[in-house]
């Protein structure tokens, strides 16, 4: 059997395809005008490397799992829903929050968010009801300013939601939902369960500004691959490192997926390889992202910030940086800038020939040398380098006065200047110093500037993976089907019969998904009681009794207030790790050579490696190019690289002779 883990990018779509023992990837263009026909061209591919026509492939698949940037390019882009918001009066300006909310006239305009006459006192006691006539002239007027879906986030909602479902059963009764103008009704208190109204306001906000489009698009990747022969549910990957199924994910869950899940991946490897600090730094085609393992553990965040936004959902952190091979490389007055802004896929960058006319990155890479014009993703593709040099002589080199070679230096060498500094300002923020820290290079450009950016940091290595082009992909192979939930307490429990009824319903709930998924009798728990003061967890299976769990947590708080309950349900599938093979000493001998442009000045013969053709234990002395069917690794002058047991790239400064 087989699983798939495929990754929708900004640019690229990647693959990963595993039976179990053998491992396989694969990398296409996104299809930005429907992203499902590269989602299934990057199967058919997957089909491809096994010798497997696409039907048979899928009927033999095990588990398929699927994460993506489309939410987060809804959200960078500001294209998703127009949104009708309805608030408790009085916080129409603030959405809860200390000052002004930068989601006014940011998502969400002004005139689209309606106060209600309601109040939930701090016992959860209801003191005000919604008025049915106010909250349907509210409705009309959200309406007849185009709102396309209505989010009810009240104050204290989360000590009791019954305000926010009257409101909900209003709307719903004028406007049933078999009507064709009926307007979909999201409660917040239902997003996430949290006592902060401001960040569960934001949450709210944020999952139906891109729900639309991704409930579109997920449920329509499912449907197609069932045609295609796949006869399971897809699973869709989280932020928080798990999966669920499409039916039980909602659309908040999604952003950022990828690169946490590689963040993910990360800690896996670097407890295979016994490193404890280690920056995953992933560079697609459309930005750079970052993540940290500390002690060979991920760093989670319970209330992360999401564009500025605060929110209630806890996620992997990551960091996220405008800069990767399709970059837009330009002049602001005489200062040279790289990045944020991104070509894509559609057009790309000058080389791609398709139209794009903006020097990028991978321009740069290509003028340089780094990148050979007629092995792109292993020769599939074939660069453009005349369109390539025209771009960064038409934008950059005639207005500086200076080369075509050494203009592409200049926008290779800032943006290495830019993800090193990015990386070095959150070790410093996290307290790690570089020389303890390991780098692992990844995204199809990454290995191209490992080298650059550990010198810019100051790290220890650089260390990538012949996978680690679709390391996205890979990271969601690491991912178990997982949910998660929480409940916070208006006032903490004074019995251990209230923490057993709170319990009860979160364990009802896990159950009902768990059996949803399939995955019911392998399911287990992990449950963490938690004030400021506490925080214990209690590990049992699906079938623990909630007596019985409440019992063990509320002896484990003691004298301690249990202020909030969190509840993951988990069921682990298989993953791939890369195995310890025997190891042998070898010096390749190179496939070929060509200039390449080390220094801004003059290039250098360098020798170019077929990274098929190097075995484990070889080593290479740089300056030297190896390149494989979807990536360039780029070994700078005075240093070396070598392949382990594992088939990691280890990429070092060579020791100076004594």
């Amino acid at each position: 059997m087989y699983s798939l883990d495929i990754d929708i990018g900004g640019t690229f779509t990647d693959g990963f395809f595993t039976d179990g023992a053998d491992v396989r990837t694969g990398k296409v263009l996104t299809t930005p005008h429907d992203v499902t026909e590269g989602f299934l061209d990057c199967i058919r591919m997957g089909s491809r490397l096994f010798d497997l026509e696409p039907d048979e492939f899928l009927r033999r698949t095990d588990i398929a799992r699927l994460s993506t940037t489309i939410g987060t390019n809804l959200l960078v882009q500001r294209k998703g829903a127009r949104i009708g918001l309805m608030v408790t009066s009085g916080a129409e300006q603030t959405l809860y929050g200390p000052e002004k909310s930068s989601a006014l006239g940011d998502l969400i305009a002004p005139d689209m968010v309606i106060g209600i006459a309601e109040a939930v006192d701090d016992n959860g006691q209801v003191v005000t009801a919604p008025v049915a006539d106010v909250v349907l002239a509210g409705v009309r007027g959200l309406i007849q300013n185009g709102a396309q879906l209505i989010v009810v986030s009240l104050k204290n909602a989360w000590r009791n939601p019954a305000n926010e479902r009257v409101i909900r059963d209003i709307v719903r009764a004028r406007y049933p939902i078999h009507y064709l103008r009926s307007v979909p009704v999201q409660l917040g208190v239902e997003v996430v369960h949290d006592h902060d109204d401001h960040a569960r306001t934001n949450s709210a906000l944020l999952n139906a500004y891109i729900h639309a489009d991704m409930a579109r698009v997920l449920f329509r990747a499912e449907d197609k691959l069932r045609e295609a022969g796949y006869n399971r549910p897809l699973l869709i990957v989280h932020a928080s490192g798990g999966n669920a199924r499409v039916a039980k994910t909602i659309a908040l869950n999604t952003l950022h997926s990828g690169p946490a899940v590689a963040v993910k991946g990360a800690a896996v490897l670097a407890d295979l390889l016994g490193l404890d600090h280690v920056v995953s730094a992933d560079m697609g085609g459309t930005s750079f992202d970052i993540g940290l393992v500390v002690d060979r553990t991920v760093v989670r965040q319970q209330t992360p910030q999401i564009e500025h936004f605060r929110i209630a959902t806890p996620t992997i952190e990551v960091g996220s940086v405008g800069l990767g091979g399709g970059s837009i490389a330009r002049l602001d007055g005489d200062v040279l800038k790289v990045g944020p802004e991104s070509a894509g896929s559609a057009p790309g960058p000058a080389c791609y020939g398709k139209g794009g006319g903006e020097p990028t990155v991978t321009d740069a890479n290509l003028v340089l040398g780094f990148i050979d014009p007629d092995y792109f993703l292993g020769g599939r593709m074939k660069l453009d380098l005349a369109a390539a040099r025209q771009a960064i002589e038409r934008r950059i080199a005639r207005k500086r006065g200076i080369s075509v070679e050494a203009a592409a230096f200049e926008i290779r060498h800032l943006a290495g200047e830019i993800m090193g500094g990015e990386i070095a300002k959150r070790l410093k923020l996290a307290g790690l110093g570089g020389a303890d820290v390991s780098l692992l290079s990844v995204g199809g450009a990454g290995p191209l500037h490992a080298c650059d950016i550990v010198e810019t940091a100051g790290l220890k290595q650089a260390i990538a993976f012949p996978f680690g082009s679709v390391f996205s992909a890979f990271g969601g192979n690491t991912t178990d089907v997982q949910h998660l939930y929480s409940h916070t307490f208006s006032a903490a429990p004074r019995t251990v019969e209230e923490l057993e009824a709170a319990l009860g319903e979160l364990l009802l709930a896990a159950r009902r998904d768990m059996k949803g998924e399939g995955f019911l009798q392998t399911a287990e728990l992990e449950v963490s009681a938690e004030s400021d003061a506490l925080n214990v967890t209690v590990k049992e299976r699906m079938n623990v009794d909630a007596g019985k769990l409440a019992a063990a947590l509320w002896t484990s708080a003691g004298q301690h207030p249990i202020e909030t309950l969190r509840l993951t349900a988990s069921s682990h599938t298989p993953h791939w790790t890369p195995p310890r093979q025997t190891v042998k000493a070898a010096a390749p001998a190179p496939r070929g050579e060509r200039m390449i442009w080390w220094q801004s000045d003059a290039a250098t013969p360098t020798p170019v490696f077929a990274r098929e053709a190097l075995t484990l234990g070889a080593v290479i002395a740089g300056p030297a190019i190896v390149e494989g069917p979807d990536t360039t690794y780029a070994v700078r002058p005075g240093w070396r690289l070598a392949i382990d047991a594992f088939g990691s790239l280890t990429m070092t400064r060579k020791p100076r002779d004594p």
